[in-house]
């Protein structure tokens, strides 16, 4: 007898536990690379903060040397390091614009993603049990099969054979269905991984960025503290002079119109000339990859409505055991059925 369709639903029916079993699989797969986006979604608002800490630093810091550089030996002394400055703020604020703009743009993804694993976790329910039981069934319907086609040519063998193709047309659709709507929430997760994946590996450089920021800041902040006070006691400092009559006069007064007056001037203040003078030594730090930020281009992905999906596969696989548990046959016959009659009547 022509078996095509016993071996049909037995071939559909064997891709179902794969399916099932590979859905576990992605959704694993899915959940790690969910927790590494998530981690990277936090890196941009780091970035933009810390970003626009250093743009108001620089700023600053451009503003107090245009007031502590009418002192002479610090307006020499700091020349390099305003250049550096200008330079810096030149490069930094296109990228914390950028920053910003990017932290803006994905922070609706990261709640998202963050209330996916209730879902996953059903998911990993949903396909572990379709999995085994569909097995299960498989394994013991091949068994028969393989039982009552290997007996001898009889009536009997003929109405078991029938028997087997009318349940396997009536059963087939509804596993390849099943398979269908595995595969396409297979298919869902496989995209949205490669997408978190290509987001991930974008945003990943944003860590070592991150840290050389805080390094400028870091170097950056002891100077601003520096000229900052010397800012203060310029404007607050003041001193008696002579002329044109006895009055008393700040020391930034005396340093930007009373030449004569400056190393008088110079005493209250030549500890912390002297210590900014140091500070004014160093080299700021670089950003590498600073201006890399202005090419992060992210494209923020559609998430799939996996819960429907997943109560879909519920539903069909619900509908399909029903079918299933319709089937008869024992081969051989259970003791108190003699024969296969005797079974498909009862």
């Amino acid at each position: 007898m022509d078996m095509s369709p016993t071996n049909n639903f037995i071939t559909t029916l064997t891709q179902t536990p794969v399916q099932a079993n590979q859905l576990v699989t992605n959704i694993n797969n899915l959940k790690s690379v969910i927790d590494t986006t998530i981690k990277y979604l936090s890196y941009p608002q780091q970035v933009a903060d810390d970003l626009t800490k250093l743009y108001d630093g620089l700023q600053t810091a451009n503003e107090l040397l245009s007031v502590v550089t009418v002192i002479p030996e610090v307006g020499e002394a700091a020349a390099a390091f305003k250049d550096a400055i200008m330079a810096m703020t030149q490069e930094v604020g296109p990228a914390k614009d950028a920053a910003v703009s990017l932290a803006n743009k994905i922070k609706p993804l990261l709640g998202i993603l963050q209330k996916l694993d209730d879902i996953l976790a059903k998911g990993v329910a949903v396909a572990q049990d379709v999995a085994t039981r569909s097995a299960q069934f498989l394994k013991d319907f091949t068994t028969v099969a393989g039982c009552i086609n290997a007996l001898p040519e009889s009536p009997a063998k003929e109405t078991a054979q029938n028997y087997l193709n009318q349940f396997s047309d009536n059963a087939e659709p509804e596993v390849s269905a099943l398979n269908s709507a595995i595969g396409d929430i297979n298919s869902a997760m496989d995209a949205l991984y490669n997408e978190l994946n290509n987001i991930a590996n974008q945003l990943s450089p944003l860590a070592a960025i991150d840290s050389a920021i805080n390094s400028v800041l870091s170097a950056l902040n002891p100077v601003i503290n520096l000229m900052s006070s010397l800012k203060n006691d310029l404007m607050s400092i003041e001193i008696p002079i002579p002329l044109p009559y006895p009055h008393m006069v700040s020391l930034y007064d005396i340093f930007n119109t009373l030449g004569s007056f400056i190393d008088l001037a110079m005493k209250p203040i030549q500890g912390l000339v002297d210590d900014l003078l140091n500070a004014l030594n160093i080299s700021l730090p670089s950003i590498p990859g600073l201006s890399d930020i202005l090419n992060i281009n992210i494209n923020i992905p559609d998430i799939p409505d996996f819960n429907s999906m997943l109560d879909n596969i519920t539903n069909m696989f619900t509908q399909l055991e029903a079918i299933l548990n319709q089937f008869k046959l024992n081969c051989p016959p259970a003791p108190d059925q003699t024969d296969f009659n005797t079974q498909l009547k009862g």
